[in-house]
Order: C-alpha cells, then sequence, then structure tokens
C-alpha cells in the first residue's frame, strides 16, 4: 500500500502585532521619540529664558556684575545651541531637576557655573543636592556668593533651572527592530518559496534547499523566541515557517515526487487578537 504523508503549514498573520508591511511592523524607538521631544521642549524653555533675562535686570549692579551677566546670558546661549541636556533615568514616576546626570551631562546652571572656573562648586552640589531645585540652595553660601559675583539674582537662577521629565514607560507590546524585521521577511519569504517549490517541482536538489532555507528560519525565530510582544510573535512565525520548509525539504531530499497542495484561510482565536492566515495542506 502507497504510504501517504500529509503536512499542514500555517503561515500566522497576527493582527495588529504582526501586520504585513514594514512600515507597520517596525515601530518607532519610544526612548528615541521621548529625547526629541525632550530637547525640543527644553530649547524653547532656554528661549524663553534668554529674553527674559536680557531685559535690563532692575537689581543695582556693579559694572563688573554687568559684564559677569552679560557673559553667562551668552554661554547659556551656547548652551541652549550644544543641545546635550540630562536625562532622568532615576525617577519613572516624576519631573525631577538634575545638576549633573549619570552620564556627566550638566544642567544648564551648572554649566554656567563650571564654565565660570567653579567646578568644585558643581562636584558638591552634584554630590550632595543633585536634584534639589535652586530654591531649596538658598542657604548654600558658596552658591549665594557666585550668584552675586554674576548679577544673577535666586529667582532667576531659578528661572533658568529646568526639570526633566520622567523615561517613557514600558508599553504592553514592544514593536520589532527594523533588522529583525527584515531579516524574518526574508527568512521566511525563502522558507515559503522553498516550500512552493518542493510541493510543485520536486528534486532533491530543491529538498537541500529547502533545508537549509528551514534551518534558517528555525534559528531566526529561536534567538527571538523569548522576546516580549510583537518580536515574540515575529519568532514564532519564523519557527513555523523554517520548520514547515525544512521537513518539506527532508522529505524531497527522500522522496523527490509530486504533492497534491490545497490552500485555505484560516482564522485563530487567541488571548489578545484574533490571527489571520492561510492554511496549506500537502498530500504526499
Amino acid at each position: 500500500m502507497e504510504s501517504r504523508l500529509a503536512l499542514k503549514v500555517l503561515v500566522l498573520l497576527a493582527l495588529p502585532t504582526v501586520p504585513l508591511g514594514l512600515r507597520e511592523i517596525v515601530s518607532v524607538d519610544p526612548g528615541h521619540e521621548h529625547h526629541r521631544l525632550e530637547v525640543a521642549r527644553l530649547r524653547a524653555h532656554f528661549d524663553s529664558v534668554d529674553a527674559d533675562l536680557r531685559i535690563p535686570s532692575a537689581l543695582p549692579l556693579t559694572p563688573a556684575q554687568h559684564t559677569s551677566r552679560a557673559t553667562l546670558i551668552d554661554w547659556l546661549r551656547d548652551y541652549r545651541e550644544a543641545g546635550s541636556f540630562p536625562r532622568n533615568d532615576r525617577f519613572p514616576d516624576r519631573a525631577m531637576p538634575f545638576f549633573r546626570d549619570s552620564r556627566g551631562v550638566l544642567c544648564a546652571m551648572a554649566y554656567l557655573i563650571d564654565r565660570s572656573g567653579r567646578r568644585d562648586l558643581v562636584d558638591r552640589v552634584a554630590a550632595t543636592r543633585n536634584n534639589a531645585f535652586i530654591p531649596e540652595l538658598a542657604g548654600d553660601p558658596e552658591l549665594s556668593t557666585w550668584l552675586d559675583s554674576t548679577g544673577l539674582s535666586l529667582a532667576e537662577a531659578a528661572r533658568i533651572q529646568p526639570y526633566y521629565g520622567p523615561p517613557p514607560g514600558e508599553t504592553e507590546e514592544r514593536g520589532v527592530s527594523a533588522s529583525y524585521a527584515i531579516t524574518s521577511i526574508l527568512s521566511g519569504g525563502t522558507s515559503l518559496a522553498t516550500v512552493g517549490v518542493n510541493a510543485i517541482a520536486p528534486s532533491r536538489a530543491a529538498g537541500w534547499a529547502g533545508m537549509l532555507a528551514g534551518a534558517a528560519g528555525l534559528i531566526a525565530g529561536a534567538v527571538k523566541l523569548d522576546e516580549d510582544g510583537a518580536t515574540d510573535d515575529v519568532a514564532t512565525v519564523n519557527m513555523i515557517a523554517g520548520l514547515g520548509a525544512f521537513t518539506f525539504g527532508l522529505y524531497r531530499v527522500v522522496t523527490p515526487r509530486p504533492a497534491n497542495v490545497s490552500i485555505s484561510p484560516l482564522v485563530m482565536p487567541t488571548a489578545r487578537n484574533p490571527r489571520l492566515g492561510l492554511a496549506a495542506t500537502t498530500t504526499f
């Protein structure tokens, strides 16, 4: 009796977590977008501060204080243009000031103090009161002396100091990186192509090609199978396509003969979203 083997290959498309196009499958990095918006917000803040500080001060300033004040205002513009600002990487639940962040980036006030030659004052405040608002440092005699020498009031120093927004929270679904999306499309497409070749025009050469493509798909899926969100879904699809290609290929290496192929739509309910796809049933 002729033995027959039926193999069903499921090509699942998880909607919306595993969509068809690169535009949808590749997510925008929330950290990068948060940083871009923070830089824009802080630059707008310093533009406003710059305009306020250039209004003649009502304080009775000496010529030396006038000169120092004008210099600091120009330095603040340099700081704004450089666009290198601290990041709040310690307080995920609220906005906070940072005199110096974990990367060593200085806030505007720390930058002005440091550029004036008082790195020692910056180091001390960063070590002891790194997240203090300027009004909370009003009792610091060294800072008060420095402010007086520059012609800045405590209120103006507080106006200069910004806060830094909390980092973006983790989302329930994480997008797929561009590199993995492209790898998956190439791997999955090659796997499915070899399945078609082995089903329609079988040969041992096509079988070996299917085994190689299937092995690549299995590897591509295995390395990302434990990731969160859409990456895990795409890895699962890679594993399924790779397994199908490898199985078809192995069988064709052993038995290179035609097969009957039927394709039907498939809907599979899941805990999150229904998955739509195709079921290819092949009888050898």
